[in-house]
């Protein structure tokens, strides 16, 4: 593989994701969540408007629930026209959810424009894992998705500030915000068919003669023949349900329990954590390329561990500062979380399909995505009503069940180095 090559092909991934990262920033669960819960509030009930609050921070996660769609659907496919495709329909979603009406069922038909865009997103990132490990060696791997990670996560948070100013400033502009961060990153969308993919034809020409019968329950037979990855995404659902867990109820208190502007509650819970990415990815990138995923994610783990309880204290105390010093930590933690979530399952693949145990990490990230942020939110609501203000402990419940996973990775991570854990797959 020549470096001229890998450099077209990184020059087409960054130009495409920084686009696309103007329209995925609007549709980020801490941005979709304070507009909800401005935009609504009085036009539905207060338990129904934190339950869609909890929906949206939940749709980037449970949309994964039928990623082994993505692998049927893109069986035979060309995989960079695949994945342009449907980075054009999130645009769309996009674009349509500026035009929404502040009803009641306004509020039903931008949930389930939401939906559509994260389920179509799901499958980009399904296919996209496939590119990356075909494209780029593994020994490069780790740093070209930290330079990739880096770019998009900087506009993200430039846009989402954006979002957070423009409802500050005059809310009933947020259609114009919308619309034309939706439109610009339909370029970027249409411009990822411009992406070379190494040995393409050769690729498609055997999967159209190979039959491709993944389903919901064949998908999962992965975790029976792999000891190790089940292990592993034993520790990923644990520690990943505290973090899917956490943000519905923290974007509520922020609301409904402190004087923090919209944009402060979308720095928090957005712009900050994004912002530290291009800061801190790089280091955790040259942490994996170095290290096992399980060394990895015994380390990266107590990141978000850290974070939960700066906010659960910052809650508790009032302290405002403890809200940014935990808006950083959680970010460093996220920028791990980049690295990990694309590319920790090809620690254990060996000869098998990348593409398969990428549908199993997302399709379980899916399922808890569906529960985690119905049971945080459902809590706080209990809290709240045994007594007002009793919400502030909500996220002891979520930084309970990180701190779990942390140390499961611990133990894993041990076993793994006496040779307890043996990849079952041929490297």
């Amino acid at each position: 593989m020549s470096k001229s090559s890998v450099a077209a092909r990184i020059r087409v991934e960054l130009l495409s994701w920084a686009s696309l990262a103007f329209m995925l920033a609007l549709i980020e669960g801490g941005v979709m969540g304070v507009l909800i819960k401005n935009g609504f509030s009085g036009k539905v009930s207060d338990l129904t408007l934190n339950l869609a609050v909890a929906i949206a921070t939940g749709a980037p996660y449970y949309s994964n629930l039928l990623s082994f769609v993505w692998v049927k659907l893109s069986h035979g496919r060309h995989k960079a026209r695949l994945v342009s495709n449907l980075g054009i329909i999130c645009c769309f979603c996009t674009l349509i959810i500026s035009q929404i009406p502040m009803t009641t069922l306004g509020l039903v038909i931008l949930l389930l424009l939401l939906i559509t865009a994260r389920f179509c997103w799901s499958g980009i990132m399904t296919v996209r894992s496939t590119i990356w490990r075909v494209n780029y060696p593994r020994y490069i791997r780790g740093r070209v998705t930290a330079r990739l990670a880096t770019l998009t996560a900087f506009l993200m948070s430039l846009s989402a500030f954006s979002a957070g100013w423009v409802l500050d400033w005059q809310f009933s502009a947020f259609p114009w915000l919308y619309g034309s961060f939706a439109l610009f990153s339909l370029t970027g969308a249409y411009y990822y068919r411009k992406l070379s993919v190494r040995h393409q034809k050769k690729s498609l020409h055997r999967e159209k003669s190979e039959s491709q019968s993944l389903s919901f329950v064949q998908v999962f037979k992965v975790l029976a023949e792999n000891k190790p990855f089940a292990r592993y995404m034993l520790a990923m659902f644990i520690l990943g349900t505290g973090n899917l867990m956490f943000m519905a109820p923290f974007i509520v208190f922020l609301n409904e329990h402190t004087e923090l502007t919209r944009t402060s509650q979308i720095l928090l819970t957005t712009a900050i954590p994004l912002a530290l990415i291009p800061f801190a990815v790089g280091w955790w990138a040259k942490l994996l390329d170095g290290n096992h995923i399980f060394y990895f994610r015994a380390v990266h783990s107590w990141g978000f561990v850290l974070a939960l309880a700066t906010y659960t204290l910052a809650q508790v105390t009032d302290i405002t500062l403890l809200y940014y010093i935990g808006a950083c930590i959680y970010g460093i933690a996220v920028s791990g979380g980049v690295i990990g979530w694309n590319l920790g399952h090809n620690d254990f693949v060996g000869k098998a399909s990348p593409m398969e145990y990428m549908a199993v990490h997302v399709t379980l990230t899916g399922i808890r995505g569906a529960i985690a942020p119905i049971v945080g939110i459902s809590f706080y609501q209990w809290l709240e009503s045994v007594a007002p203000g009793n919400g502030q402990y909500a996220l002891i419940l979520p930084l309970c069940l990180s701190t779990t996973g942390g140390i499961l990775f611990v133990y894993f991570n041990r076993q793994r180095v006496m040779g307890k854990l043996v990849n079952t797959q041929t490297p």
